[in-house]
């Protein structure tokens, strides 16, 4: 079937019936070129999201706070037509972002900070990429894995060699969990080892890491969309253990993994 561009922007955000979705879904099993050009459209979606998160975040200048302070929302006398609030609400915070995004100096694709490291950004933009592409893989059946569990020891090597650190595949059996094999993935503008594992009903639990030289410290937890993510790091690696929203044995997992790294 042919799909469009707009009708794949729907599928990525989970706006499609669900027999739209399962079609789109058979569709990519079998087109490389489709499933290459929904790559594109969540790299596209993932640095929106940092480029906007970057500008909320910056300082406001003060000449434009002052402004801000100085505005008055405009009122008509002796009027019965209730005041409509969101159009200068929303005009005013645009033009905060555009100041924002001017004198705070972001622009699309910066994610360093002055010493060199990774910043706050891009670690959120690491995540936001692992949650997109977890919510297209962990629906696959057929096509959940790029390289079966059978095997281990050339996606060991394989994924160890292209991210740059050891890539051990843990035994989550005791944890009700089977390994079906791995994926190559790219988060940030690196690559990003993800193995996945399936429990008894089929859900879909994927551990991620990447390599890095500023390791994550602690226990992290996020909920991004229908997921929930524990990140932590050791050695030269950031990991991130993701499931199902709500899922209680997720933070169990990801305390055996942490002790374990």
């Amino acid at each position: 079937m042919t799909v469009s561009t707009e009708k794949l922007s729907a599928f990525l955000d989970g706006e499609l019936a669900p027999q739209d979705m399962l079609e789109v879904e058979r569709a990519l099993e079998g087109d490389t070129k489709l499933q290459a050009e929904l790559d594109a459209l969540m790299h596209a979606d993932d640095a929106l999201k940092q480029h906007f998160d970057a500008l909320l975040e910056a300082p406001v200048p003060l000449e434009l706070a002052k402004g801000i302070e100085a505005f008055d929302v405009p009122q008509v006398a002796n009027s019965t037509i209730s005041p409509k609030p969101r159009l200068w609400v929303t005009s005013l915070a645009a033009a905060i972002a555009l100041a924002v995004g001017v004198t705070g100096g972001f622009f699309l694709g910066q994610g360093t900070d002055h010493a060199g490291g990774q910043t706050q950004v891009a670690a959120r933009g690491w995540l936001d990429d692992i949650a997109s592409y977890h919510r297209v893989y962990a629906g696959q059946k057929r096509h959940l894995v790029e390289v079966p569990a059978s095997e281990a020891l050339h996606i060991q090597a394989w994924l160890s060699n292209t991210v740059g650190t050891e890539v051990a595949i843990p035994d989550l059996t005791s944890q009700g969990l089977t390994f079906e094999g791995a994926r190559l993935l790219v988060a940030a503008d690196k690559p990003v080892a993800q193995l996945m594992y399936t429990d008894a009903d089929g859900a879909v639990v994927a551990l991620c890491l990447t390599r890095t030289q500023t390791p994550i410290a602690g226990l992290n937890t996020r909920q991004i969309g229908d997921f929930d993510m524990v990140s932590w790091g050791a050695g030269t690696a950031n990991f991130v253990l993701v499931g199902d929203h709500g899922r209680e044995d997720l933070s169990e997992i990801a305390v055996q993994l942490a002790s374990e790294a």
